[in-house]
Formats: structure tokens, sequence, C-alpha cells
């Protein structure tokens, strides 16, 4: 006969045992409800997939997006994450994030599903990465997008990059940049 699981024999632990552990130090708190183990790395991949499980609509973007396609040599020095508008993500200790809102309507098609080894993701597309960095070159800088495309103009689908460009409406910026690379 199987036992109901109680909390004399469930292997859950309990909230005073949780904030027993995080008073001592075994624990750290990442985000409301969310806690790892001191001694455990946060990393980038790690955090995004905490978030999707919190945010599903949360999606790697920019340079964090860069870094994860091995495109830049840039370390990102925060998350940067994309939104569509209104929508909110939990508070993250000790860990920058940096959101970029959009509407929902430029998000779609853009993103995909990427795996670690904490859980799976959600990362915008190689071309859509470097279109934003060029939209946002103002903010981010130029010499990020400009380093983007050179690591990456032979793994970039050249007619997904000028539908994303078009789309966000920057491609005639962006063609003087593409020439020597897509002529």
């Amino acid at each position: 006969m199987r036992k109901e699981p109680t909390r004399e024999n469930s292997h859950e632990p309990t909230r005073s045992t949780l904030y027993r552990r995080l008073a001592a130090g075994t624990l750290q708190r990442v985000m409301p409800g969310v806690m790892i183990g001191a001694a455990e790395m946060l990393t980038a991949e790690r955090l995004m997939s905490l978030l999707n499980g919190q945010q599903p609509a949360a999606a790697m973007n920019l340079i964090s997006a860069l870094h994860h396609y091995d495109m830049t040599t840039q370390i990102p020095d925060a998350l940067s994450v994309a939104l569509p508008r209104g929508v909110r993500i939990p508070r993250v200790h000790g860990f920058p994030v940096q959101v970029w809102y959009t509407t929902p309507k430029l998000l779609e098609g853009c993103i995909v599903e990427a795996r670690c080894k904490y859980g799976a993701f959600r990362v915008t597309t190689p071309e859509r990465t470097v279109v934003d960095c060029f939209k946002y070159r103002n903010k981010i800088g130029l010499a990020i997008f400009l380093e983007a495309l050179k690591m990456s103009h032979d793994r970039l689908n050249p007619s997904l990059l000028h539908a994303e460009a078009q789309r966000l409406r920057v491609l005639r910026g962006m063609l003087p940049y593409l020439k020597p690379y897509y002529s």
C-alpha cells in the first residue's frame, strides 16, 4: 500500500527549512520563489531557463544572444531580454537584467528554443539578433553590430536577414554594411 505524501515523508523541504538554509548561506535567492545552491554558478543560460519558467514570453536577445551563438568577443555585463510591451519579469537578485520592450507582433517568428544543461529557454534567431544590434546601435554601439556581422556572415541566411531588416524597418540603413558580405 502506497503512502500519501505528507510533510514527514515528502522530499520537498518546508518553507522554514528553506529560510533557514537561506539565512545559513547554503542557498541563494535568484527570484521570488526561486532559490539555488550557494555554490552553484548562475549563468545567463540558467537564468534564462528560470526566467522562462516564470515568464514564458521572455527571450534572450542582443549581446546575450550574440554571446550564446558565439558571434561576439564581448562579454555581456547584463542579461538582455526581449519582452512584449506590458509584460513584466520578476525581480532578479544578484544578476543584472536589461529588458528591451517591443510589440508582440515583432517578436513572432524570430524566436527559437535553445537547450542547455539546466533546461530550455527562448532566444532570438541569429538573423534577428544581428538586425536588433543594428537597430539599437546608438544604445549598444555600432562596433558590436560590425563585429557580429564580421564573425557570423557565413552562418547567416541572407534572405532571412534581409526579411528581418525589412520587417524592423532598418534595411535601408543596413544595406551599406551588408554589401561587402552579400554582394
